[in-house]
């Protein structure tokens, strides 16, 4: 336990008051340590679902760091939650897709990408999929896990056509690629060095291109090309491209 130990040696005391560290980063089990082995009580008030956390980990404090307390002073504390909250699939068999995506996103259910097969039923939902399997309406989901639509295509071989997908970041592509009913296909980003980058770069090209009326049928997927370098990006009415997301 170097972290308390450390801070045994190096705490600052002013007239019976100690300096409070900065307990964040820290493990639940860890910090109470230190806490009491001052003689100061640790009390946790609160835990939030943060996905880039470790279970048990310290994310606020209350005093804050630097504060100046004295024995037997309440420290709260709030920590990452260990387990992830869960949401039930609700049912949107049979229903429109974009009245199925609504729900889904309401439910904090993430849309992944769209099959399309022969039904009568035009561009409704026939399944919910999760790795390649069919998930039952009421299963018990992970709160923004995503999931992946069986979506009927009609007898017609309906075909769409390709969007402007140019200045969009990779977000923006796949809320529009959803509702025109075609998939995010290969997304490189070669001047991207984190994950952070790739959802801030922006698309500079995609295959099919929007030019020459290019069409695909329903289900097709667009690659784009993404860069964090603005000067890449062709010249094109951003606003109205993005108003087709609104």
């Amino acid at each position: 336990m170097t972290g308390a130990y450390y801070y045994l040696k190096h705490y600052t005391r002013q007239a019976d008051a100690l300096e409070l560290i900065n307990l964040e980063g820290y493990d639940i089990v860890e910090a109470e340590a230190i806490l009491q082995n001052i003689d100061l009580k640790p009390v946790l008030i609160d835990s939030l679902y943060l996905p880039e956390k470790k279970g048990g980990e310290i994310v606020d404090q209350e005093p804050i760091a630097g504060s100046m307390v004295k024995k037997e002073r309440k420290i709260y504390l709030t920590i990452a939650r260990y387990s992830s909250p869960m949401v039930k699939l609700p049912n949107v068999i049979d229903q429109t897709l974009p009245l199925a995506m609504a729900k889904l996103s309401s439910f904090d259910i993430q849309i992944g990408d769209l099959r399309y097969k022969s039904s009568d039923c035009t561009n409704c939902v026939l399944a919910v999929e999760v790795d390649g399997e069919e998930v039952e309406i009421g299963s018990n989901l992970v709160k923004g896990q995503e999931v992946n639509l069986v979506v009927g295509e009609g007898e017609t071989g309906e075909m769409v056509a390709v969007p402007l997908l140019i200045g969009l970041s990779i977000n923006e592509a796949q809320i529009l690629l959803n509702r025109t009913g075609l998939n995010l296909g290969a997304t490189p980003c070669p001047d991207c060095e984190t994950e952070q980058d790739s959802l801030a770069a922006k698309i500079y090209r995609h295959v099919p291109r929007h030019a020459d009326g290019s069409h695909l049928n329903l289900g097709g997927s667009i690659d784009v090309y993404l860069t964090s370098d603005e000067s890449k990006i062709p010249e094109v009415n951003v606003d109205s491209t993005k108003a087709q997301i609104q």
